[in-house]
């Protein structure tokens, strides 16, 4: 880990030392970064983990650019595919390895707000905390075929045609998904006491 970090330093300082051409993939990684923060968010990620995924992400971008400047150079709509491709790949991991480990945090939160006597403005508080982690959840239990349409189309803005081609899926499918999607989403909302 420490080598990984030392190596992203490295490169870090010497993309800052030269003039980074505006079609490079890591150039292109900053100004698509808004984007791979809205995925992120989608998908249920708190912002720490959040920073972890776009850090792994940039040290892909870095390598897969040293690994280009060999051979043929990807067009920039190309590159940012391959950056969203990254990016929910990298989310849906982060994603699988957190769950345990939300299940605990959730349990031991319960229990100490349960044992805490709280006014009328914590409590509302702790509310929307709990309908926000509620939401996260129920994205969270969204199988990973349902999870990266729904995230690409309704937080990226993207039509379905173009998560198809992310996804390799036809736009039917895609649409076939995001209604699965919604319709589970809102059935799991239903039962834990959210009403939409």
């Amino acid at each position: 880990m420490n080598q990984i970090i030392a190596d992203f330093t490295v490169e870090m300082k010497h993309a800052a030392s030269e003039r980074i051409p505006e079609s490079s993939l890591i150039a292109i990684f900053f100004t698509e970064i808004w984007r791979l923060k809205k995925i992120i968010a989608g998908m249920g990620l708190s912002a720490s983990d959040g920073e972890d995924v776009l850090q792994d992400v940039s040290v892909r971008a870095l390598k897969q650019q040293r690994s280009d400047s060999q051979t043929v150079l990807l067009s920039r709509q190309d590159s940012v595919k391959w950056l969203i491709k990254v990016t929910v790949n990298r989310c849906l991991m982060e994603h699988r390895s957190r769950q345990t480990f939300r299940r605990h945090a959730d349990e031991i939160l319960k229990r100490r707000l349960e044992t805490q006597k709280t006014s009328k403005a914590a409590v509302e508080n702790v509310i929307f905390a709990e309908e926000l982690e509620i939401v996260r959840n129920s994205l969270q239990k969204l199988d990973d075929s349902l999870l990266a349409p729904m995230v690409l189309r309704y937080f990226c803005g993207l039509n379905s045609k173009e998560v198809g081609e992310i996804l390799a899926l036809s736009p039917s499918a895609v649409r076939s998904r995001l209604r699965e999607a919604r319709m589970t989403l809102a059935k799991g909302l239903l039962e834990r006491g959210i009403e939409l």
